[in-house]
């Protein structure tokens, strides 16, 4: 299950990632004391829970709180691997992109260059299909 937490600001967002049997376990809990998921999922959250004296209950929100932390802990593990690599790869489809703006200007040249010259034609058919791709015209799949 994921869960996303949305703050105030326009771009402050978590999203979480429940395994099922933590789910599973979240929703009997809420049910065996009256609560809904979702006001479960807060308690946790904000830290909100009343102290019990029963240490079975007291182990279970530990243990369900470490869970929690563990998971928020690996969450921005994952967000700062994450995000480097979203730039590399959003400049590395600019370069491609102006590569092959590039290669299709110096495919044009060549078609005039034989063509003054009386050389016969090439076929620049594979390339073409290149270019396209790495300019965002060609259609999925090519």
């Amino acid at each position: 299950m994921r869960i996303v937490i949305k703050g105030e600001g326009r771009w402050k967002k978590i999203s979480l990632e429940l395994p099922p049997e933590l789910e599973e376990t979240l929703r009997s809990l809420a049910e065996e004391y009256g609560f809904t998921f979702e006001e479960t999922l807060k308690i946790l959250l904000k830290g909100d829970f009343l102290d019990t004296e029963e240490d079975v209950n007291r182990e279970t929100l530990q243990l369900l709180l470490e869970r929690a932390l563990a998971l928020e802990k690996q969450l921005y593990e994952l967000e700062g691997k994450w995000s480097p690599l979203k730039f590399k790869t959003y400049y590395l489809a600019m370069d491609n992109q102006n590569l092959a703006i590039q290669l299709a200007a110096m495919i044009a040249q060549n078609k005039r260059l034989r063509e003054k010259a009386g050389l016969p034609s090439r076929d620049y058919g594979e390339i073409e299909k290149k270019i396209h791709y790495y300019l965002n015209f060609g259609k999925k799949g090519e």
